[in-house]
C-alpha cells in the first residue's frame, strides 16, 4: 500500500514485489533447482526503526530466523512476522476511502 509520507518507498516496495516474481519465474525456467523467496519484513529493530511511535518492531534474531525458515521450506512470499502478512491481507481489502484518508 502506497502512503503520502513516503511514496518513494512505496514505489520501491512495489518495484522489489513485481521484480522479484520475475526472478522467481525466470529462475524456475531456466533451472528449476533455482528458487526465490519473497521476504517481507516488517520493522526490524535495528538502527533505521528507532523512530517514535512504531509499533510491532521484531527483534533481529526472531525475523532472521523466520527468514530462514522460510527460505528452506521454499516460500514463495513470507512476511516476516506473521502479524505483518495479516495486515497486509488487511490493507488489500481496505475501502479506499479508508486508505486514502491513511
Amino acid at each position: 500500500m502506497a502512503t503520502a509520507v513516503h511514496p518513494a518507498y512505496g514505489a520501491t516496495k512495489a518495484f522489489q514485489i513485481n521484480y522479484s516474481e520475475a526472478l522467481r519465474q525466470l529462475g524456475l525456467r531456466s533451472n528449476p533447482r533455482i528458487f526465490v523467496t519473497d521476504i517481507r519484513p516488517g520493522l526490524v529493530d535495528t538502527a533505521m526503526a528507532k523512530a517514535e511511535g512504531l509499533f510491532w518492531v521484531m527483534p533481529v534474531k526472531k525475523t532472521v530466523a523466520q527468514m530462514c525458515r522460510a527460505i528452506k521450506r521454499k516460500r514463495k512470499v513470507v512476511y516476516v512476522t506473521r502479524r505483518w502478512g495479516f495486515m497486509a491481507a488487511l490493507s488489500r481489502h481496505m475501502p479506499r476511502f479508508i486508505v486514502d484518508s491513511l
